[in-house]
Order: C-alpha cells, then sequence, then structure tokens
C-alpha cells in the first residue's frame, strides 16, 4: 500500500489528488492543510472509497510545526512513499499598494520557505525509491503585473526543485517538478485577467497522478499554457514589457 503526504490538501488540486488516488487504488494517505473541517470532509470521501487517512491541520509556513507534522505523518504511515508539496497562495498586489512588502512575505512563506522546510525533513525521513513532487507554476516565466509575488515564488520553487533533483538524486530520492497552467480553483477563482486554456482540476490531477506513475522529472500542462508561457519567456523584454502595460491596476 503506497503511504503518501499532500499538502493543501483541504481543497483544490489538493483535494482531488487525494481522491483520486484513493479511487484508483487502496493507499495510505497523510493530509495537510490549515482547515480541519475541510480536511476532515476530504478524510470521509477517501474512507468510503476503502483507503485509509490521517489528517494534520497544520501551518506550512510555520517552520518547527510543519516539520514536527511530517515526522508525524511518517510515524503513523511507517513510511512515506510519495510526499506532494501542493500547499500554495497566490495574492494580487501591485508594487504601489501600501501591503505589497507583507503581502511578498506571506507569499514566499507558503509558498517556498515552506518548500524548504519540508525537503529538510524529507531528504533525512525518506528511504531510497521515494518521489517528492513539488508544486511550481507556469507563471514562474515572467513578472506579470499585480502577480509578481507569486510569479517571483514560482521562480524560485521551480529552481529549488532542479537543485533537489540533482542533490537527492545520490540518496535514491526522485524529485519531480509540477507546473500547472490556469487550474479552476477558489485560488484561480479571484482573477480578474485573462485565464487562457483554463483546466478543470479532477483532470489536473489526473494528469500528475500519470505523470509520477510514469517517472517523469517534469509534470507541464495543458499544452496550450505551456507553448504560451514557453513563448512569452523568450519575448524580447521591450516587447513582454508593451504587452504587459495594456494590464492597468483597478
Amino acid at each position: 500500500m503506497k503511504k503518501i503526504l499532500i499538502t493543501g490538501a483541504s481543497q483544490g488540486i489538493g483535494k482531488s489528488l487525494a481522491v483520486q488516488f484513493s479511487i484508483k487504488e487502496k493507499v495510505l494517505l497523510s493530509l495537510i492543510a490549515r482547515n480541519e473541517e475541510k480536511l476532515r470532509e476530504v478524510a470521509e470521501i477517501i474512507n468510503s472509497n476503502g483507503s485509509k487517512c490521517f489528517i494534520f491541520k497544520c501551518d506550512v509556513s510555520n517552520r518547527n510545526e510543519f516539520q514536527k507534522t511530517i515526522h508525524d505523518a511518517s510515524q503513523m504511515m511507517k513510511g512515506i512513499d510519495i510526499a506532494i508539496l501542493n500547499a500554495g497562495i497566490s495574492r494580487n498586489a501591485w508594487i504601489i499598494d501600501d501591503y505589497y512588502s507583507s503581502n511578498l512575505e506571506e507569499v514566499f512563506k507558503v509558498n517556498v520557505f515552506a518548500i524548504a522546510y519540508a525537503l529538510e525533513s524529507l531528504s533525512k525521513l525518506m528511504i531510497k525509491g521515494g518521489t517528492i513532487a513539488i508544486v511550481s507554476s507556469l507563471a514562474d516565466s515572467r513578472g506579470y503585473p499585480s502577480s509578481s509575488a507569486y510569479s517571483a515564488s514560482k521562480a524560485a520553487v521551480t529552481k529549488i526543485s532542479e537543485s533537489a533533483r540533482i542533490e537527492l538524486a545520490p540518496l535514491g530520492i526522485k524529485v519531480v517538478t509540477v507546473k500547472p497552467g490556469f487550474v479552476r480553483t477558489n485560488m484561480t477563482a479571484k482573477n480578474t485577467f485573462p485565464m487562457p486554456f483554463l483546466m478543470e482540476v479532477d483532470k489536473a490531477a489526473e494528469i500528475i497522478i500519470d505523470g509520477l506513475n510514469n517517472s517523469k522529472h517534469y509534470i507541464q500542462f495543458p499544452l496550450g499554457t505551456v507553448l504560451l508561457s514557453k513563448f512569452v519567456s523568450i519575448l524580447p523584454n521591450r516587447i513582454f514589457e508593451f504587452f504587459a502595460s495594456f494590464y492597468k491596476k483597478k
């Protein structure tokens, strides 16, 4: 029975991953999120599918709390085969806003530092053959207006995952970089800008699970957004800045 840990598991991609894992086969899951009530709801679905689930209310931005939770989850499951570091937040803010710096700090604590906290623990807890999937984003390609905190945090996550893949390979731990485009979740529901190739959350989770099963190093989707982000990333700076300037603060 696979032993799987998922952060940000109370909703969105994390919730869908947990449910789909439990549908495809009997698994042992440790689900981590701040909302305990929603975690219990997910756990009920998991248990009804014949799998077993432990839930942990935890703030992943708190180093001691998060690392203790990972350790507790590993003890309860007697190991971790797959860890999916999915927890993340997005806060749209412009640099001219009074709360921009506090916004940036909050986003980096959850999106970036939590990854570091997890890697510190998992590199010691996971046995040879384990897999760590780190969820970044295709938004890492550029610094988009009103999304600089999110884009910058995901660029950092992508680079951390690339380094971790090389550094943890000698320990027999695989690291997978997951880069979704726009997925229909509560987080993207707040966006006021166009979201091309918006994908349903269950489809996104299915692609991630298939990628993990096929031992991919990178899982990127949907194809349209992958190609678009690659195109935007190679645009000359002046051209990118010209088109990006049409998105104005409201």
